[in-house]
């Protein structure tokens, strides 16, 4: 499991950073063995930690079926995996719905849409204060 390492590694950084504040302060120019027997961790504090750290964890360890309760959620059949399928079972053929053909070409703008753009031969025209706003 990553969270055993993680909240360990986590543990370990702080005391090491901890030791190494307290060498600092004392001029020490490296950590040493007391430093880091001073300020060492509880066991009990340590094993909170730890327990913590997994539980939080555990909260994002997602479910092997997640995929398919969600869908029951949404009311949506699970569709079954290769791996799911039983040997000697044969996949029923679904026929593949099509998009409705479309009438105009992709990009034109549909009657009664907005209007986009000038008419032809039209000059657009703005106040002083919207060119300013527009150049930014």
């Amino acid at each position: 499991m990553i969270g055993d390492d993680d909240a360990g590694d986590a543990v370990f950084k702080l005391h090491l950073n901890r030791a190494l504040n307290r060498a600092l302060k004392e001029g020490a120019q490296t950590v040493t063995l007391d430093h880091l027997r001073q300020t060492a961790a509880s066991d009990g504090r340590v094993k909170l930690a730890l327990r913590n750290a997994l539980e939080s964890e555990a909260e994002f360890v997602e479910a092997e079926d997640a995929d398919a309760q969600l869908l029951a959620l949404l009311r949506k059949p699970f569709p079954p995996s290769s791996s799911q399928t039983v040997p000697g079972q044969e996949k029923q053929d679904q026929p593949q719905s099509s998009p409705a053909p479309r009438s105009q070409k992709p990009g034109k703008r549909a009657p009664g849409r907005d209007s986009t753009g000038l008419e032809p031969g039209t000059e657009l025209t703005l106040s002083p204060a919207e060119e300013e706003r527009v150049a930014g």
